[in-house]
């Protein structure tokens, strides 16, 4: 397998750019490659015994091609790019359809791009395709890194109208694929990808209900993304894997992974938790989780409200206390909860304590 390394570019000017690279062979032997391009014409040459255009050479211009927004930061952006791609934007899809239909019937390149899209594209052989896009991901820039997000979220839009077993396959690579990149680089934050695949997920649901082992692939790496995930991707995992147990099963498999992996300093991992214990009729590690994962006064009104209801009022009040003390000025529901508490308990000189002291602050 040829390999392309550290490729830089190395020389510029008006009329001439150029690369470098090191190209690890099949024999494990470095290359020195050069490329250049000089009057809008490409020159290459390579340290290997091979004559013309060898494989170490289209190596390092697919590097070339994957990283040309590091290679170029500084220079003038050439302007081609851009513009073509808004333009075609405006393009209706039709009309786009018709002019590459029209324009392969006499140009051969065009034929032959369109019959190995073809080939690419059939449902069954996406998951690779999307494999292949996620690969470019690891190493591209923030611009090429955003270019193949909304290709993937494209491709994934498309896949809501394929046959349920292919549109699954496709769910569950691209959550896989999402985990390793998120893992090399906590950077892609993916959020349009994880949106569209788990409407893709919704839109199927029927074909994780009937393989079991699907679903727990699917539900593994929704909780890894969800633990890896910031602020607004748990806002999005977090409901469709309350309802995805729900609807599936596997909560408790779903529950032993998420206790497996949790930080005892992630109060989100622990509401999660905490969530799913109550689901599953688990009531003491409900409360043991939700005691670890209290931050805001609609969490304490939670456990409150709860301790209330399966006639703990002691609890109850030590849970407000807390809060009030947690959140001051910013528990005023919890305040007049505790308050009420209190009077119906006959603290009165509590109560009247706590708001004296509320309407101070």
């Amino acid at each position: 397998m040829t390999e392309a390394a550290a490729f830089k570019r190395c020389n510029s000017s008006p009329t001439i750019t150029c690369g470098r690279a090191r190209v690890r062979g099949r024999e494990e032997c470095a290359y020195r490659v050069e490329v250049w391009i000089e009057d809008g014409e490409l020159y290459s040459q390579c340290s290997c015994p091979y004559w013309g255009v060898c494989k170490h050479v289209v190596a390092v211009l697919l590097a070339w091609l994957d990283r040309r927004e590091e290679i170029h930061q500084d220079a003038p952006a050439v302007g081609h790019a851009e513009p073509l791609a808004a333009w075609m934007e405006t393009l209706p899809p039709e009309l786009l359809r018709d002019l590459l239909l029209e324009e392969s019937r006499t140009n051969s390149a065009v034929e032959e791009a369109l019959r190995r899209w073809r080939e690419m594209l059939r449902p069954e052989r996406v998951p690779h395709y999307l494999a292949l896009l996620f690969r470019r991901m690891s190493e591209a820039s923030s611009k090429g890194i955003a270019r193949s997000e909304r290709h993937i979220v494209h491709v994934l839009a498309w896949a809501k109208t394929f046959d349920p077993a292919a549109a699954g396959a496709i769910a569950r690579e691209t959550l896989k694929r999402a985990v390793e990149l998120r893992r090399r680089r906590p950077d892609a934050e993916l959020m349009a990808v994880l949106t569209q695949t788990v409407e893709l997920v919704e839109a199927q649901t029927r074909v994780f209900e009937d393989d079991p082992k699907l679903a727990k692939s699917i539900l593994r790496d929704t909780l890894a993304l969800f633990l890896l995930g910031r602020a607004p991707a748990r806002a999005l995992l977090e409901p469709a894997l309350i309802v995805w147990t729900e609807r599936w099963g596997h909560r408790a498999d779903v529950i032993a992974e998420l206790k497996r992996q949790l930080s005892e300093a992630d109060t989100g991992a622990y509401a999660l938790l905490a969530k799913l214990y109550r689901r599953e009729g688990r009531i003491e590690e409900y409360e043991a989780a939700r005691q670890k994962s209290l931050v805001s006064e609609e969490d304490y009104l939670e456990l409150f409200e709860h301790y209330l209801q399966v006639n703990y009022p002691d609890r109850a009040m030590r849970v407000g206390e807390r809060g009030i003390r947690m959140l001051g000025s910013n528990a005023s529901r919890l305040a007049e909860r505790l308050a009420a508490l209190y009077e119906e308990w006959g603290e009165t000189a509590r109560a009247e304590k706590l708001l004296k002291r509320r309407r101070r602050t």
